[in-house]
């Protein structure tokens, strides 16, 4: 420094150094727009710190980068980096397929068996049963009651389940011996009781009390009811044992006891006590002493007549088969040689009798449901409603030339009956046999009508 400048005034020499200073400041190059920016964003980055966010806003600053291009810059780069996160991801496929780990079994059809059964009645009730030890009724559930029809032997049984579980609370057969009772004080229950129901598993008795919405319903479920146990109702018929033994010369096979021939044979009796074909058996099974070559022997046409030789006596079984399926009645017979001749009366009865063993059976003798079909033949065209206007059909006309049917016309009065029939027409059909029955006396009369006027069109009659 020199001694001008050392011998001026203090002042003087403050001022220049403060110029020195600005242009310094002058001269120094402008900080980046980054620089200026990051305290801002490192003040904002100190408050998200606060709650936990601080390390990521970090991160996102440093994948940002520089943003203090244009906002077009700034749009490009963000979409750039939408791409790069799409191109890591996998792609979506239409077609993913994952095999199973544990296959499922093959679907198991449930049976309610109930598919051999025809619904005959249906009505809404809640029912109960008496409970003997505390002396009280017990609620078993609310549904639907109905009565079930079997097609082939055309037993009625009563089967209610519950609502939503479908839980069964009363199952039983609707027998003869069952009594409706009404509910004292009620006109819309009935108390019945039954000697085999199944609805838990194994059979037992029960006394039973059911509830409907109203009278009318009580007593329609009565008609049905009644109607039942009249279908069900055994049928009885009495079958004869015809015996016939005579000596036959031949040598004894033990010293005092001659060589017989005898025959044995089956008859029905009908309502008179006369003899008549058991034509209700298919066939008769004869089971004999086992000393005997042959001692079961079988025989297939009536009067069923089986004829063999000896000296000695002994029971045998008959075993007597009917249509129905698993139908057999056995009867025990004693074959002694004390009378030349004897008979043996024997009562058979034919339990829920099928259509096809009803029609024999009424060959001997009446059917307990055949009030409205007697009706019917004294009066063929009265309604069974009461209606006394007379029609013009002829019922035993009609079965005689049903028989005359070709078959093409045959086939459209099967057709006819089956869509017209109701619960009380009485149908067999043997698809193995190639045969069908009907009994015209339980036809409604407007089939019965439209039947007539179908063999009178066709010239079957002539009126």
């Amino acid at each position: 420094m020199s001694a001008e400048n050392d011998n001026k005034p203090l002042e003087e020499v403050r001022p220049e150094a403060e110029a020195k200073v600005e242009e310094t400041a002058q001269e120094a190059p402008a900080p980046p727009a980054a620089a200026e920016e990051a305290k801002p964003l490192t003040t904002t980055s100190s408050v998200f710190s606060m709650f936990g966010g601080g390390a990521k806003k970090e991160k996102k600053e440093e994948e940002r980068g520089d943003n203090s291009g244009s906002a077009k810059s700034q749009r490009e780069a963000a979409a750039a980096s939408k791409g790069d996160e799409q191109e890591d991801q996998a792609p979506e496929s239409d077609d993913v397929h994952f095999e199973p780990v544990i296959h499922l079994t093959e679907k198991v059809e449930t049976k309610t068996h109930e598919e051999m059964e025809e619904q005959v009645f249906k009505m809404r009730a809640k029912l109960f049963k008496y409970i003997s030890d505390s002396r009280e009724w017990k609620e078993r559930g609310t549904g639907d009651v109905r009565l079930l029809k079997h097609k082939d032997n055309g037993k009625t049984r009563l089967v209610m389940r519950r609502d939503k579980t479908l839980k069964v609370c009363a199952n039983h057969y609707v027998v003869p011996e069952m009594k409706l009772n009404p509910n004292v004080g009620s006109d819309r229950s009935w108390v019945w009781n039954a000697a085999a129901d199944v609805s838990e598993g194994e059979p037992e008795a029960v006394t039973l009390a059911i509830r409907f919405a109203n009278s009318d319903n009580a007593n329609e479920f009565k008609d049905a009811f009644i109607k039942a146990q009249k279908e069900n109702e055994a049928l009885q018929r009495k079958i004869k044992i015809v015996t016939e033994q005579h000596n036959i010369d031949k040598p004894a096979v033990n010293e005092g006891f001659p060589m017989k021939e005898w025959t044995v044979e089956v008859y029905v009796l009908d309502q008179d006590g006369k003899e008549k074909p058991a034509r209700c058996f298919t066939k008769a099974v004869y089971n004999l002493h086992p000393s005997f070559d042959n001692p079961v022997q079988t025989f297939m046409e009536p009067p069923f007549k089986c004829t063999n030789e000896g000296w000695g006596e002994f029971e045998m079984s008959i075993d007597l088969f009917t249509t129905e399926k698993g139908g057999k009645q056995t009867v025990m017979h004693d074959l002694n040689f004390a009378a030349p001749q004897y008979e043996n009366i024997h009562t058979i009865t034919f339990r829920n009798p099928s259509q096809a063993l009803q029609q024999l059976l009424r060959e001997t003798g009446p059917l307990p449901s055949d009030e409205e079909r007697k009706l019917k033949k004294a009066d063929p065209g009265a309604a069974a409603s009461g209606n006394k206007k007379k029609k013009t059909y002829d019922i035993e006309k009609m079965a005689d030339a049903l028989i005359k049917l070709g078959e093409e016309e045959l086939l459209q009065v099967i057709q006819m009956i089956h869509d017209h029939k109701d619960d009380n027409t009485y149908v067999q059909n043997n698809l193995d046999a190639g045969e069908f029955s009907v009994d015209l006396y339980t036809l409604p009369d407007s089939l019965l009508k439209m039947l007539w006027d179908f063999v009178i069109k066709i010239g079957v009659i002539s009126v």
